[in-house]
């Protein structure tokens, strides 16, 4: 069975903690969201420090490798 990769995206306010962290299988589907959630705690765009895609690393078991 293969799974689908899964990407996240961080949107920082400032350089410590994320403020909104969304996931989907997509990386668009993954910004999108993300910006949609920033946008819809009230937040500024001009607040923004960074934004992080990445792709989230896979894990399977022993059996789905055999």
């Amino acid at each position: 069975m293969i799974k689908p990769i899964e990407f996240v995206t961080e949107i920082y306010v400032d350089n410590d903690d994320a403020i909104v962290a969304e996931f989907a299988f997509t990386e668009k589907a993954s910004v999108d969201t993300a910006i949609a959630s920033f946008n819809a705690m009230g937040f500024d765009a001009g607040t923004i420090v960074r934004i992080e895609t990445y792709q989230v690393p896979q894990h399977y078991t022993a059996n789905e490798l055999a």
